[in-house]
C-alpha cells in the first residue's frame, strides 16, 4: 500500500460518522441485522461477508427509514447469500496437502509439487515459479505435509507482516498512534487483534491474501491502540488513515 492510501479525505466535505449500532428489519420469520456507514456518495450499497455480517454504505443525506426500506427490499439476496456464505465455515478449506492443489500466497495461487527425498536429505518448502515445492521424507503422509506448508508460511508471514507494519506506522506517525508489540497467532474467526497489553496479534494465514488486505488488518489494530472499542471515534479515525478501508475488507473476506 502507498503512502497516498492512508491521506486524509478532502477537508471541505463533511465526513459523517460511522453508526457503530446495529439495526434490524423483518423479513418473514426472520430478522435481518445490518450496520450502517455513510460516505460521500450517490447510491447505497449493500454487502454480506463470509461472517454473515451485513454492511450498509449509505449517502450522507440517506435516513435510517429509508435504509431500512433498501435492506427489505433486498432482504432475500441478502438471506441467499448468509446461506451460501454457511458453507464455507472452515477456514482452512478441505485441502488434501497433495500434488497438483492450489495454495496461495500474498493473493498468487500456486500448485503443490510434493516430492519424496531420502531420509539423508533435509525437508524444505520452496516457491518455485507457479509451484510450492515441498521436499519430504513422507510423501504419503499429508498430515506433516500440511505442517511444512504451515511452517513456511508462518516464517514468511513473520519477514511481511514485520515489513508492512513498520510501514503503516511510518504513515500513521502523524496520528500519534505508539508502536505495540507484533505476534503471531493462529486464529479461527478473526484475522488480528488488540490486546489491552499494548499488542497486536496477527494470523499467519493473513499472509495468503494480497498486500492491499494485509495493510488493512493491521491499520485497523493500530487503530484500537488509540481506541479499544469500535465506536464513533474508531471509525472516524479509521475513515480518516484509510477511506477504502471497507473496500479492502470486503476484498479480504471475499478472496477465495
Amino acid at each position: 500500500m502507498s503512502s497516498s492510501a492512508l491521506q486524509k479525505p478532502s477537508s471541505n466535505k463533511k465526513n459523517r460518522a460511522v453508526q457503530a449500532n446495529r439495526y434490524t428489519v423483518a423479513y418473514g420469520t426472520r430478522e435481518i441485522s445490518f450496520t450502517i456507514t455513510y460516505s460521500d456518495r450517490k447510491t447505497l450499497e449493500i454487502a454480506v461477508f463470509p461472517d454473515q455480517t451485513v454492511w450498509v454504505t449509505a449517502p450522507e443525506d440517506a435516513s435510517l427509514d429509508e435504509i431500512k426500506q433498501r435492506v427489505v427490499k433486498r432482504a432475500k439476496w441478502v438471506v441467499k447469500q448468509k446461506r451460501y456464505f454457511e458453507r464455507f465455515d472452515s477456514p482452512n478449506g478441505d485441502f488434501e496437502y497433495i500434488s497438483g492443489e492450489t495454495h496461495r500466497y500474498l493473493g498468487r495461487q500456486y500448485r503443490l509439487k510434493v516430492i519424496q527425498i531420502d531420509s539423508d536429505d533435509r525437508e524444505s518448502v520452496k516457491l518455485k515459479g507457479p509451484f510450492f515445492r515441498i521436499h519430504t521424507h513422507r510423501k504419503q503422509n499429508n498430515r506433516h505435509t500440511k505442517e511444512l506448508l504451515d511452517q513456511w508460511y508462518r516464517g514468511h508471514a513473520t519477514k511481511k507482516f514485520n515489513e508492512r507494519f513498520d510501514l503503516c506506522l511510518k504513515n500513521l506517525r502523524k496520528y500519534n498512534i505508539s508502536r505495540p508489540k507484533l505476534k503471531l497467532r493462529s486464529m479461527e474467526k478473526r484475522w488480528g487483534s488488540y490486546t489491552p497489553s499494548d499488542k497486536v496479534f496477527l494470523n499467519p494465514s493473513l499472509v495468503k491474501h494480497p498486500t492491499y488486505c494485509i495493510d488493512y488488518v493491521i491499520i485497523h489494530e493500530l487503530c484500537h491502540t488509540k481506541y479499544p472499542h469500535h465506536d464513533k471515534k474508531f471509525y472516524q479515525l479509521l475513515n480518516t488513515v484509510l477511506p477504502d478501508w471497507q473496500k479492502r475488507k470486503h476484498k479480504l473476506e471475499r478472496f477465495n
